[in-house]
């Protein structure tokens, strides 16, 4: 028998859902169980070329639909579906998979199935929509159970909910996790975007209380995002008198690197869908120091593979970069990898995507 199609949509601006859009069809194709396409709503910039090369290297073919007005994007995601002619239509993100469905229902694909990647805050139409939807959906996934339960407060049927985790490929980070973590620089990164979502302040002033202790810490800020946002955390870096103890690395395409050479990896936010972030610095062998949220808490085992500290609070924040800092920060990390390589590997995501794919 021939693999049964999978069409998988969702954005292309770089974003994690980008990402792992690439990485799962990669997989899929890999494992030769489904036969894979996968359609991004372009947004400002073209696919990035990594992405391109990516999927090129696993023969994965890839196009991209308009991101607006909405009625162009159904029009020519209609197209594509016809076009490949997709046994299951797997949507990934808000508000892609409102759109997507819209275009694979009224196609008559086969199997839907709506993936909801974060905590999403739905206008009253957006949820009206979704809500409708749902009634033709097969399955709703959801990254993390926190994400599962927002879903069903908003009115989302519980009986089609299933959680299935992001993941990562590994192989990306195996050289990573091979420096041992006491000859990297003790020093803390957070990958991250700057958003509303994302708490850079908190961790500025946790350095601050670690210089004021006399335990300065260099403090490595990776990636772009909202140039308001940034200017608010570049300006409490000023007043804090830490320009000399934070750097802005901007936006990079070299994370694994970046994690191998430091101790610690932070992610300092205020919610999640699942972080992403902290899988990779597991994986790549860092100790690493989380906001304890829904998306986080899926991932960390505080006391074990790692630190979740309170939320908005720097004291805690500083208290569980000193201790990951300390002989304890390699224990938790090499437990942390173990996690991650168990559990929150691409295979294993993609091998439980498929398993649903296969009881539906």
């Amino acid at each position: 028998m021939k693999p049964k199609r999978i069409m998988l949509f969702g954005t292309g601006g770089g974003s994690g859902v980008t990402r792992f859009l690439v990485d799962s069809a990669a997989t899929h194709k890999r494992l030769g169980n489904f036969d894979p396409m996968v359609v991004f709503r372009r947004k400002r910039n073209p696919l990035g070329q990594q992405f391109i090369d990516d999927l090129e290297a696993d023969d994965v073919p890839w196009a991209e639909v308009r991101a607006a007005p909405k009625i162009v994007t159904i029009t020519q995601l209609r197209r594509r579906i016809r076009e490949f002619r997709p046994d299951i239509f797997v949507v990934h993100g808000h508000s892609d998979h409102i759109w997507g469905r819209m275009a694979a229902i009224r196609e008559r694909v086969p199997i839907v199935i709506m993936v909801e990647q974060n905590i999403e805050r739905y206008v009253w139409l957006q949820r009206l929509r979704s809500v409708a939807l749902a009634r033709h959906t097969d399955a709703i996934v959801a990254v993390s159970h926190g994400v599962g339960e927002n879903l069903v407060r908003l009115g989302h049927p519980r009986h089609t909910l299933h959680v299935i985790h992001n993941g990562t490929l590994p192989g990306r980070f195996d050289r990573a996790a091979e420096v041992p973590l006491d000859e990297r620089e003790p020093a803390v990164l957070m990958a991250a975007r700057f958003a509303r979502q994302k708490d850079h302040a908190s961790l500025i002033r946790a350095a601050g209380l670690l210089r004021d202790r006399g335990t300065p810490v260099k403090i490595r800020l990776a990636g772009c995002g909202s140039s308001r946002h940034e200017r608010k955390v570049r300006r409490l870096v000023t007043e804090f008198g830490l320009r000399d103890q934070v750097e802005f690395l901007g936006p990079r395409d070299d994370i694994a690197a970046l994690l191998a050479q430091h101790r610690v990896s932070v992610l300092s936010t205020r919610y999640e869908g699942l972080a992403i972030a902290v899988v990779e610095a597991m994986v790549a062998g860092c100790a690493v120091v989380a906001s304890n949220v829904v998306g986080v808490e899926d991932v960390i085992e505080h006391g074990k593979t790692g630190w979740l500290v309170k939320p908005g609070d720097p004291e805690s924040l500083a208290r569980g970069i000193t201790e990951a800092l300390g002989p304890e920060g390699v224990a938790r990390a090499a437990a942390g990898r173990g996690f991650a390589l168990r559990y929150l590997s691409m295979e294993k995501i993609v091998s439980d995507y498929e398993s649903l794919f296969r009881t539906l």
